[in-house]
This record gives structure tokens, sequence and C-alpha cells, in this order.
């Protein structure tokens, strides 16, 4: 993850209480998925675990779960508020923590922001999972419908850095050393529609927004075999895609209001068009299933 992303997401977790993330948990769409999946599949680890609020959920539920983030800051936090749980300052895709350590592991909205893609990352859930361990995986859903919206943005958002527009709706210049829109795309991959943030520093990758035939392959590559995969989060997918046109976010409960013309949207398009993020329930295989490009190699 870039730093500049990185350092948002951080504090926006610490800006906010502990307690508040935690409430927002229990009407969160995923929550009974969780309880079924790591009931019987502890302990568990979250690859990138923010605030640390799904460890404390799953723990008040009475199952076993340590985090993995980043942030020291955060896992410092999360650690002194969730003594049950152990809370690990690294990268999620080079963790050093032992071999089939855990029976579940989730990853939620993290393994996108790798610029060089999800694939060290995935590999290293395997290795941390023991045979036949579960995980939940959900990244941003590239499905064709955001893609169209987003060819048609394209342009608009390329204009968000013209100091001149800026100036023209009171914005500030951005700095003068900052860093190009087309800058920012070096190093990442078309294919899996990367993403851009724009601040005071220019612009940087921000996340990748995958189909499913993308990320079929990346968990095969990786070694797990899928038992569940669905689109979710619809109201949260309208929003990303049509924006202010759709609906409003509320931070306070954490969700989407939709407008009118977000519930006719919703009530238009299926779920797997609109929904925000593709989720995976996999199972880790013994042996690691080699990709087409390994086995041509040999």
């Amino acid at each position: 993850m870039h730093q500049t992303i990185a350092e948002s997401f951080e504090q926006s977790f610490l800006s906010a209480p502990l307690s508040k993330h935690v409430r927002a948990c229990d009407t969160y769409e995923l929550a009974p998925l969780f309880l079924a999946l790591f009931r019987d599949a502890q302990p568990v680890i979250e690859a990138g675990c923010g605030s640390g609020r799904w460890c404390a959920w799953l723990q008040q539920q009475g199952i076993s779960i340590d985090g993995v983030d980043w942030s020291q800051g955060l896992c410092r936090r999360a650690a002194s508020e969730i003594p049950g749980s152990q809370f690990f300052a690294c990268d999620m895709a080079e963790t050093g923590l032992p071999d089939g350590a855990y029976g579940g592991l989730m990853a939620l909205g993290s393994i996108e922001h790798a610029i060089e893609g999800p694939q060290k990352a995935l590999a290293e859930f395997h290795r941390l999972l023991r045979p036949n361990g579960v995980a939940i995986v959900t990244v941003p859903h590239g499905a064709l419908l955001r893609r169209l919206c987003r060819l048609v943005s394209a342009q608009f958002q390329a204009a968000k850095g013209i100091r001149m527009l800026r100036q023209m709706v009171g914005k500030s210049p951005l700095a003068a050393d900052a860093l190009s829109l087309r800058l920012a795309r070096r190093g990442t991959t078309a294919a899996w529609h990367p993403q851009f943030a724009l601040n005071q520093k220019g612009w940087s990758f921000y996340e990748y927004e995958f189909s499913p035939r993308q990320l079929d392959a990346f968990v095969a590559e990786a070694g797990f075999a899928v038992k569940r995969r669905f689109a979710a989060f619809v109201d949260e997918g309208l929003f990303h895609t049509f924006g202010r046109l759709a609906g409003t976010w509320n931070d306070d409960n954490f969700r989407v209001e939709l407008n009118p013309l977000g519930r006719l949207l919703r009530a238009v398009f299926p779920a797997s068009a609109t929904g925000h993020m593709l989720c995976y329930v996999l199972e880790r295989q013994t042996v690691p299933v080699q990709s087409a490009d390994s086995r041509n190699h040999h």
C-alpha cells in the first residue's frame, strides 16, 4: 500500500474510539457468515485488522482471534484494548508467524492495496492455515457496470489535478512536485483496473478492482479451493459506482443511505452487477495448484 494511503487509513481508524467500530459489527452484512465459518476453525487471524474491531467482536462471540496490520500505532491500541488477542505489526504478505498456526483467516478489503498484486499475500495466507483451514477474503468487485462507469468518469478524474480548474472551484493547488496521474500508473497492472487517490502530494495508487475470473486464478494458484463466491454490499456498490446520484455515506453507522434514484437502481440491477465487494469463502488445499504460467516453465 502506498505510504500516503496507508497513513490516511491509520488516521481514520485512530480518530474514532474502538467501541464505535465494534458497534458497527452487529449489523455488518457478513457477520453471520463469520460466526458460521470460524466456530470450528479456531484460532483465527485477521490480515489487515485495522482498528481490531473484528478481533474484539469475535472474541465477544467466543472465538479466538489474532490480528496483523502494517500500523504499529493501530496494533498498540488494539493490544491495549483487546487483551485476549495478539497483534503483529508487519506485512501481511510476510508475517514470520509459524506454518499452519491458524484454523481460520479473514482478509476484508486488504489484498487489493498491494501494487504488485495479491499473489504474495494469498500464498502467505495458505502457509498460515493448517490443512483444510478456512478463509474469507473480500476485494472490490470489478463488475462490468462499474468498469463502464469508470470509463465515463475517467476524464473528470484526471481533471481534478489541473491547477486552473482547482482554482475555479476553490480548491488549493497541488504541491509543486505533486505526482501526476500518468506517473502514478507506473508499476500498476491495467488489466486489474487500478484506482488512484489524489491529495496535495499528487496522485497515488489506491487499489485494484478484480473480476471473479481474475480472483479465481489468484486463489487457485495459492492453493485454495473456492467453497463459495458471491457479490455483497449492494448499497455501497451503488454509492461507489454512481456517487451522490445514488445516496450518501452515514459515518455514524458506517453505511450508505440510498436516495430514491439509488433505490430504483437497486431494484433494477442484480447484486452480481452492483455488489461493492467480491466475497470468497476458501479452503486450504494440501498441495498448492500451479498456475498456467508456472506449468509452462517446466
